[in-house]
């Protein structure tokens, strides 16, 4: 962070690398016709029993501590290639045999999804549903329906046209991540979301059409 802009960034030493943002004061009181959370003692807490989601891959339900947990907004990130979206496509597959799922590929067109799903898994079911637009307003249109399962592939490549900032940029990761965050509590829905890293470090959108 930095009060003014400068052309190389003291932290990771990239060129043109630093973003404007604005920062506005948070909110001291609650909005019109919202009540305000109150602390609440653990003792007084009612257990809730969650009922997991299996992913149908046992080491990916090991690594989740037992499945899917809904209204959970989880992030797989990793270099370019290295199959998340292929593992992203294998669960979307698993879970349209017990509901709707929206598989979100802002990168690739409707096509070259359903190709890829063919190839991965021969036997898709129809409950797999494709949206290829990376705009925020469209998504949260198609969110409306009821989905057993979202999967945002990727973080990077979905933006509000709204926003001053560019498509990418640490303003737009952060805005859109807390709507989908924002739509998973309230829905109870889980959501992945799949988060690109360049050889930088830094999550940037890639091109289109490659294999990840």
């Amino acid at each position: 962070m930095s009060p003014r802009w400068l052309g190389r960034c003291p932290g990771c030493g990239g060129y043109n690398t630093m973003v404007e943002e604005a920062v506005e004061p948070p909110e001291r009181t609650a909005r019109p016709g919202v009540a305000a959370a109150k602390p609440v003692r653990l003792v007084e807490v009612a257990p809730d029993k969650v009922q997991r989601m299996a992913t149908g891959i046992p080491e990916v339900d090991r690594v989740l501590g037992g499945g899917m947990v809904p209204g959970a907004l989880m992030l797989l990130g990793g270099d370019p290639g290295i199959g998340k979206s292929t593992l992203m496509l294998q669960l979307a597959a698993h879970a349209a045999r017990e509901g709707p799922v929206l598989y979100v590929s802002a990168e690739e067109s409707l096509a070259q999804t359903r190709l890829r799903m063919e190839r991965i898994v021969p036997d898709a079911p129809q409950g797999v549903h494709l949206l290829a637009d990376g705009r925020l307003d469209v998504l949260e249109a198609a969110l409306e329906a009821p989905w057993r399962l979202v999967v945002v592939d990727s973080l990077q490549t979905v933006y509000d046209p709204d926003a001053e900032s560019a498509p990418g940029s640490v303003s737009q990761v952060r805005l859109v991540a807390s709507r989908l965050l924002r739509y998973a509590k309230a829905q109870e829905v889980p959501v992945f979301l799949v988060g690109h890293v360049n050889k930088e470090g830094s999550g940037r959108p890639r091109a289109a059409g490659n294999a990840a």
